[in-house]
């Protein structure tokens, strides 16, 4: 990596952890998205999946501060903790598989529009101004919390995402916890299986796609220190501010990310195959007949 790459990645490392640790959204949507504008690469299908790997290791990094912060707030929701992990450590183990299956322009596209409806559903939930749950009027139970680890988990695994942007929505919207603990929940959740999603895909990085693992674990270091501390920052904040309103301001600068990185996956793919189509096909050299 060059300095200004370098840079650049501190840049994002610590925006992706105050955004990660106040919203709950474990910093891989700021990541992953400015990974692939700002920082080059000639292979950008391969990249993408180098790009997850390294945002796997930092989602490590950033709910840990913010874990710790929420754990001492007595936020954490231990019941509900005990249900979901084991279910999302499974499913973020079958995501990650079933990720390296697809190209990374693909997964791309699909981040892209994963994060334009999330953005999309927190604002249209802004402003209808739901009251807030109690945890005494909670809708807790093992089934809806397993299913929630299930799906975080597996979505988590394809995307290479923290899964608190899918967990914090569907513990108030299934379970009605209030947003503080539903987002302290999710970030002691992901302290765990982002240890287990970014070990998978590290260790698959060289054989399936041929990327190197020391490549994305520079990318990562580099993008480790602000992340750190902008996590520990975020989460504190998270105590201190009116969230619903932070939240909103995060999803309409998501929304913009997401359309920027969709405008340039599909710029790159169509260059690619522009490249392809006008590359001449070799002609076949036919030796001159010789007389007897």
């Amino acid at each position: 990596m060059t300095i200004t790459e370098v840079m650049i990645c501190l840049v994002i490392g610590g925006f992706a952890g105050v955004l990660g640790g106040l919203a709950g959204i474990g910093g891989s949507m700021i990541m992953l998205p400015a990974l692939a504008v700002f920082v080059a690469d000639a292979n950008p299908g391969t990249a993408h999946h180098m790009f997850m790997a390294a945002a796997m290791v930092v989602n490590v990094v950033v709910s840990l501060p913010a874990a710790l912060r929420h754990r001492k707030a007595g936020a954490i929701h231990n019941e509900a903790l005990r249900v979901i992990l084991p279910a999302m450590a499974i499913a973020i183990v079958l995501g990650v598989l079933i990720s390296n299956v697809f190209d990374g322009l693909i997964l791309r596209k699909i981040l892209a529009g994963f994060i334009a409806a999330y953005a999309i559903m927190t604002i249209v939930k802004f402003f209808r101004k739901t009251d807030e749950p109690t945890l005494e009027a909670t809708g807790l139970s093992k089934n809806r919390l397993g299913l929630i680890g299930l799906a975080t988990g597996l979505v988590a695994g394809l995307l290479g995402i923290g899964g608190g942007v899918l967990m914090v929505p569907m513990l108030q919207v299934f379970c009605k916890m209030p947003i503080r603990n539903a987002i302290a929940t999710s970030s002691a959740v992901m302290v765990m299986t982002a240890v287990i999603g970014a070990s998978l895909k590290l260790g698959t990085l060289g054989p399936v796609h041929e990327r190197s693992v020391v490549q994305a674990l520079i990318i990562a270091a580099a993008l480790s220190p602000t992340a750190f501390l902008g996590g520990r920052l975020g989460a504190a904040l998270t105590h201190r501010l009116p969230l619903q309103a932070v939240r909103l301001v995060v999803s309409i600068a998501l929304l913009i990310v997401s359309a920027r990185m969709a405008a340039d996956s599909f710029a790159t793919h169509q260059a690619t195959a522009d490249n392809a189509a006008d590359t001449p096909e070799s002609e076949a050299v036919t030796a001159p007949a010789t007389d007897s």
